[in-house]
């Protein structure tokens, strides 16, 4: 008999974007931790399949698989798409969650939505929107466009079918997806503006069809949008392609349907707006949402204090009670917790979504520090200023580097000038931190989170562990760090976290009270096989 070989981790296989940065992949098999469902839809490039994880069959996943062979030099384009992805973080932007490769595929696994497109569902339900359903899905999408012109990320590409939303249901939460056209524009400086012709011709702006734009562009497509889900049709129609182009460059926005009898003219002025041929004098996506069409007739502080009073009845405890508990801790537990909000159902945060998104009053997808004393005094909780900086700060996690930006057609590059940041709480740090450990770190759900991490399957984790788990969500981090995590959590020193250490890591109150669920549960092995 000979000796049984050590487990070996895979390999880690990085992917490059056209401006030099990292997307890191893993290589381990996703058919071993993930069960394949029907197919959602086919393209050019594969198709996009439901899927569950083997070890938790109620969360649903929608995973793209791009077949190599399909990408013929746009290996550097779907990196982009990848590495934009995973640094937004935003209540209307579809959700990232790993990246896996094998030898002849690539699988991007995101949030599944089972709403599935916008012009879909309306076709299929054969109903119209009234203004205040396309006002309300508008605000959302426009809340996102605000959230990503704030990164320095430029769509180029919004449009109908690029709108999936979460849920069967007409009120759920719409999103923004498909960000494979998306690039990266010069928020500080202003001195350089995106060259290339891209975009669906329907939705295209003249400045992109005359090859010299910025951001601006989403902002015409956003009202091309607004414009049809008003009236049932395009703002702007040629027989071809050509004279299409020649409309949008020199026709003005008309309203001569009947249709437009019933609509309001704050509507028609923003549309006005929204689809002026010169860009200097379109508003910028802020400037949108300031426009009077989406201020509310409802009193906005009662519905806010009586909706934020809604959600808190279901949790049972104030915002300022969430915050509080939230002890931070060791930056491993950080990472799991992240893991932890994407394998949780949407229905299991839909109340914390609820409070974020009336936290959120300028709805940019962060709350800032106004933001939060204004919610904490409409709850009643007296906290100074000091006291909320405080809670931020708490939870905070480490800022991502920094961001190159790069000319699109020169490759000149030049870095972005970062001012100090105002303190304010991301959309999934905001989950996180107010997730009832109480109710969820169960040890069935920590044990699963333990093994998500053993990714050899040892009963142990160890650094490579650690690598491997970041790099299914792209990342990568310093060996440095890394150690830095084992170390805190690890008080034998053996570069290795043991089940018992991970349970005390992740539970405030220790690991012998984490314990005593353990009748609910079956023990999980000391060894496994």
């Amino acid at each position: 008999m000979g000796c049984l070989q050590p487990k070996q981790h895979t390999r880690i296989v990085p992917m490059q974007t056209s401006h030099n940065d990292s997307v890191f992949t893993s290589t381990t098999d996703i058919h071993s931790l993930y069960n394949f469902g029907k197919v959602l839809g086919i393209g050019s490039f594969g198709k996009v399949v439901q899927a569950t994880m083997k070890n938790n069959s109620t969360k649903q996943y929608a995973i793209k698989i791009i077949d190599k062979n399909n990408l013929h030099g746009k290996e550097a384009q779907l990196a982009n798409e990848i590495y934009t992805l995973k640094k937004l973080d935003h209540p209307n932007i579809i959700k990232f969650y790993e990246v896996y490769q094998s030898e002849l595929y690539i699988y991007i696994c995101m949030e599944y939505c089972e709403g599935g497109e916008l012009v879909e569902r309306i076709a299929k339900q054969q109903i119209n929107l009234t203004e205040h359903q396309v006002q309300r899905i508008i605000s959302k999408i426009l809340s996102a466009v605000i959230y990503i012109h704030e990164q320095g990320i430029v769509h180029r590409d919004i449009k109908a079918e690029n709108i999936l939303f979460t849920e069967q249901s007409l009120y759920s939460e719409p999103k923004l997806i498909d960000f494979g056209f998306a690039n990266k524009f010069d928020v500080v400086h202003r001195r350089r503006k995106l060259k290339t012709f891209i975009g669906t011709p329907l939705y295209m702006p003249p400045e992109v069809i005359e090859g010299d734009y910025d951001e601006k562009c989403d902002i015409w497509s956003l009202g091309v949008l607004l414009y049809s889900l008003l009236c049932g049709s395009p703002p702007f129609v040629g027989q071809s392609k050509e004279k299409l182009f020649l409309n949008i460059r020199l026709k003005e926005v008309k309203f001569e349907s009947k249709v437009w009898n019933t609509i309001s003219d704050d509507a028609k002025n923003l549309l006005f707006q929204m689809l002026s041929k010169d860009p200097n004098l379109r508003p910028s996506a802020k400037k949108c949402m300031d426009h009077p069409w989406f201020q509310t007739k409802q009193n906005p502080s009662s519905l806010f204090t009586d909706r934020l009073k809604s959600a808190q009845l279901q949790q049972d405890r104030t915002i300022y009670q969430m915050l509080k508990t939230y002890r931070g801790g060791a930056k491993f537990k950080k990472e799991v917790t992240k893991v932890l909000i994407n394998q949780m159902n949407e229905s299991d945060l839909q109340h914390l979504k609820q409070i974020f998104s009336k936290i959120d009053v300028d709805n940019s997808g962060t709350i800032t520090v106004d933001e939060l004393k204004s919610a904490l005094i409409k709850e009643g909780s007296i906290v100074t200023h000091w006291e909320i900086e405080q809670l931020i700060q708490t939870i905070v996690l480490e800022e991502d580097e920094g961001i190159q930006l790069m000319g699109e057609h020169d490759g000149t590059q030049y870095q972005e000038i970062k001012s100090p940041k105002p303190l304010m709480i991301k959309y999934t740090d905001f989950l996180a931190a107010c997730i009832d450990q109480r109710k969820i770190f169960t040890r069935e759900r920590l044990w699963s989170l333990f093994k998500y991490f053993d990714t050899l399957n040892v009963g142990h984790i160890q650094k490579d562990d650690i690598k491997e788990a970041l790099a299914r969500h792209g990342r990568q981090i310093s060996e440095d760090k890394i150690n830095q995590m084992i170390n805190e959590i690890n008080p034998n020193h053996n570069n290795q976290i043991s089940f018992d250490e991970f349970c005390q890591m992740m539970c405030d109150q220790g690991v012998d009270k984490t314990m005593n669920i353990k009748d609910e549960f079956k023990e999980p092995p000391s060894r496994v096989d």
